[in-house]
């Protein structure tokens, strides 16, 4: 019962700083609050009983991607980035429902848990290795495949993001007001 509390806790937490990503128009406060969001997840994770998962949410998300961020907002040049001063409310309100139901989806698998898996192999796993060597065992044997795919496109992704951000940049420079 006090796991099913602070999994709503940190459920509500995340709603909550997930509608201020979306409603907020400063750069600045949009970071905060998905840092906010970040962390919030990862003790959805912890509370589930996913120490690893929780742990690289912190580590790569919370830390790593809200650096990232900071830097994109202080080198972009955001007086000649913005074309409009329009925010994307319509939209963020829109996706709400869809929010609503990858929520639902974590309830139901928080509630149901390892229980559910296929002939409770995770649970014997889990028993006899651990939380970390049972994601990596899985990860590496049934999946590697596709993780090695959601690697080449990840790189791909940042090989674009390169490009397309070198682009911009010699725009920028040429651009005279």
């Amino acid at each position: 019962m006090v796991r099913f509390l602070i999994f709503l806790l940190f459920s509500s937490w995340a709603i909550i700083s997930a509608v201020g990503v979306i409603t907020f128009t400063n750069p600045v406060y949009v970071i905060l609050w998905l840092l906010s969001a970040l962390i919030a997840i990862a003790g959805i994770f912890f509370t589930a009983g996913a120490e690893l998962v929780g742990a690289l949410q912190l580590l790569i998300y919370a830390v790593a991607i809200a650096v990232f961020y900071v830097f994109v907002l202080t080198a972009v040049p955001w007086e000649k980035a913005l074309k409009k001063g329009t925010h994307y409310r319509a939209e963020g309100i829109l996706s709400f429902p869809l929010i609503l139901l990858l929520y639902a989806e974590m309830l139901i698998v928080f509630l149901l848990g390892v229980t559910a898996s296929p002939e409770g192999k995770f649970r014997s796993l889990m028993a006899k290795l651990g939380n970390t060597e049972v994601v990596g065992s899985i990860l590496f044997t049934k999946y590697f495949f596709a993780f090695e795919v959601v690697s080449l496109v990840l790189l791909i992704g940042m090989i674009g993001a390169v490009l397309i951000g070198r682009k911009e940049s010699q725009t920028y420079e040429n651009d005279t007001p």
